[in-house]
């Protein structure tokens, strides 16, 4: 059996990660349906507004009210994950299971990566090639152990494949040592 170098979420965890995503697109399903809904609402209202001139000013109040419910909803949606990443890495290779619309699942053996690097200079996308295969991207979740991952755990594991700028990310997120604590001390 090969050692497991890194595992997020851990196996305890991953059992419901198939259950956590149908959860999560299911939440997102109603949010959306409620921003839909309220704006509908708002134009609806403002339109009667119209028909109805001597109570104008409550079809108004009801249009505020609607749009402000369409934006705190849609700021709530925006908050949410919506997409979730299960890591393995173990001593030959990546197995990787990304959740987004639909689950996938990628496995790579070390010696076919080509490189890894960040699509963004936020660091929540990265982007694998191999060997004579179109390249994988993958969105990252702000400040979690996925990020870390591919911050700083797959530089110590494929150092010649990472196109990453180590300077850059420890000026923006610090050490390993100091990025974990943080993440996990904001969980706590």
């Amino acid at each position: 059996m090969e050692n497991i170098l890194f595992e997020y979420p851990v196996n305890d965890e991953n059992r419901s990660f198939d259950d956590e995503f149908q959860v999560q697109k299911a939440r997102a399903n109603k949010i959306k349906y409620t921003v839909i809904i309220a704006v509908f609402c708002a134009l609806v209202m403002y339109f009667l507004s119209a028909l109805f001139a001597k109570a104008e000013l409550i079809f108004y109040f009801l249009t505020a009210l609607f749009v402000f419910v369409a934006m705190i909803t849609g700021k709530i949606f925006a908050r949410y994950p919506k997409h979730l990443l299960h890591i393995k890495a173990t001593e030959n290779e990546l197995q990787l299971a990304y959740y987004k619309d639909k689950k996938s699942t990628h496995t790579f053996a070390y010696s076919e990566i080509e490189e890894i690097h960040f699509a963004d200079k936020s660091y929540t996308a990265v982007c694998i090639k191999r060997e004579g295969r179109k390249p994988i991207l993958f969105e990252l979740n702000k400040d979690t152990p996925e990020q870390g991952f591919f911050l700083f755990t797959i530089q110590k594991i494929l150092p010649a494949v990472c196109k990453t700028n180590s300077k850059e990310i420890v000026k923006k997120y610090g050490d390993e040592d100091d990025y974990y604590n943080r993440i996990y001390e904001g969980n706590n």
